[in-house]
């Protein structure tokens, strides 16, 4: 059903239900054909692989917007640094973590660009890099 709070040791799960016919977008960089998330499973767990086999590429960011028909949208970031699948079904969202603390921000929006604003308020706006490291990337595999 993927709802409730599983509580251990070392693994932390908890689910929620979604709405039908959700737009969820985020939780990551992915190699996916879509900013629209499909059902499946998202590692956040980074490494630098050539393979468009493994998704997860070089960011992990716990954090999904889902953005309504009606033009209503809301955030949810888990600030959680511990290795984690996001599983996303048909009717539901789980967080499956190996550890690490349950400490989530919601974000009520009403639009993507303000959801978006308030995410940015908890974990910092992004800064322009120093002129002399524009165009300099390292990375592996282009």
């Amino acid at each position: 059903r993927g709802e409730g709070l599983q509580f251990t040791d070392q693994f932390l799960s908890i689910g929620t239900r979604l709405p039908n016919n959700y737009n969820i977008y985020g939780l990551g960089e992915h190699a996916v054909p879509s900013l629209r998330l499909p059902q499946g499973i998202y590692t956040m767990w980074n490494y630098d692989t050539m393979s468009p086999k493994y998704p997860s590429v070089y960011g992990s960011h716990p954090f999904y917007l889902e953005h309504r028909p009606s033009g209503n949208s809301h955030g949810v970031f888990l600030r959680n640094s511990n290795g984690m699948d996001v599983i996303l079904s048909e009717t539901s969202l789980i967080y499956n973590t190996i550890g690490g603390v349950l400490d989530f921000y919601f974000f009520l929006g009403p639009s993507p660009e303000f959801v978006i604003q308030q995410y940015q308020e908890v974990i910092g706006r992004p800064q322009m890099p120093p002129y002399w490291g524009l165009g300099f990337h390292q990375c592996r595999y282009g």
